[in-house]
């Protein structure tokens, strides 16, 4: 963008003030609402939208001001941790490996991600933006695919507590 190293870098930062700023309240109110799936969804949504606005054009302004909505996205990694974490109903020890397991298998996406920028592909980084939806798309189908096995195990377990005629008891996090 023609600016030094230094004025690069603080540009940067306002996004993801922003980004960390708003993962604190979708996290929140995900907490609060007991509701994962749409506080997952949505800021992978805002941030598919901030990749289109990046691949639509080469103003720079426009450009910088799609990093704000593309800093959303991590907020959904955040309560999808926090979601697969409450899937979790067996023993400590399971549960503990689940969680390496899963905080392994994610972070693999950091480190490859480096990979998907090179300055060949600049300085529209048309490919780069595409990968990054493709990515966020997968991970909204996988979400719906997760919501609807545990809402299937839901309605499993409430049939069977009416058959047995037992009070409700744990249900998953939707």
């Amino acid at each position: 963008m023609g600016y030094n190293a230094t004025t690069s870098l603080l540009l940067c930062a306002p996004p993801w003030i922003l980004g960390t700023a708003t993962l604190f309240v979708v996290a929140r109110h995900s907490d609060v609402t007991g509701d994962r799936f749409w506080h997952i969804v949505c800021p992978l949504l805002v941030g598919i939208a901030g990749f289109v606005i990046a691949i639509s054009t080469m103003n720079t302004a426009i450009r910088y001001l799609s990093l704000f909505l593309m800093a959303q996205s991590p907020a959904a990694y955040v309560v999808s941790l926090t979601w697969v974490l409450n899937t979790f109903s067996q023993s400590q020890s399971k549960r503990a490996a689940a969680i390496a397991l899963i905080n392994t298998i994610s972070s693999t996406g950091f480190i490859s991600s480096s990979y998907f920028w090179p300055s060949s592909w600049g300085p529209s980084y048309v490919n780069s933006y595409l990968i990054c939806i493709l990515a966020s798309v997968m991970s909204i189908a996988m979400c719906w695919v997760f919501r609807g096995h545990l809402s299937r195990c839901n309605e499993a377990a409430e049939a069977e507590e009416k058959v047995l005629g037992l009070p409700e008891g744990f249900r998953y996090i939707l």
